[in-house]
């Protein structure tokens, strides 16, 4: 069974390039949010769970993927994989607290998205 992918990122054509990215790769998008209320409403609705959020750092509407990803985790175990231009060790620290998959730094490559999503498969 495919994994079930939320994207988490507020700039609209880096997430539609995610989504490509993810369907191309046999991946299921169970949605896109641009913030932290939109993602835990994605989480919520969602039959059949969210097993793994891509998440930006830096959300609209002044939310924080940091904040977002430790409660997507808290309330429904959900771990995230960070991709963001602004990975600084204070954001790094702490958003490892949370058990992130991984960070991933914009501009990103397929395969380092892809290969960092491969560690939930195990």
């Amino acid at each position: 069974m495919p994994l079930r992918v939320m994207i988490v990122e507020d700039e609209m054509l880096l997430a539609l390039d995610l989504e490509d990215m993810l369907l191309d790769a046999g991946y299921t998008v169970v949605g896109q949010a641009s913030d932290m209320p939109q993602a835990i409403a994605l989480a919520e609705k969602v039959s059949g769970g969210v097993d793994v959020a891509i998440m930006d750092v830096n959300l609209a509407r002044g939310t924080n993927g940091v904040e977002t990803a430790a409660a997507l985790r808290q309330r429904w175990n959900i771990p995230s994989l960070f991709v963001s231009g602004n990975l600084d060790e204070r954001t790094r620290a702490e958003a490892q607290q949370w058990h992130p998959i991984g960070f991933v730094g914009k501009p990103y490559s397929e395969r380092e998205v892809l290969s960092s999503l491969m560690q939930v498969a195990i």
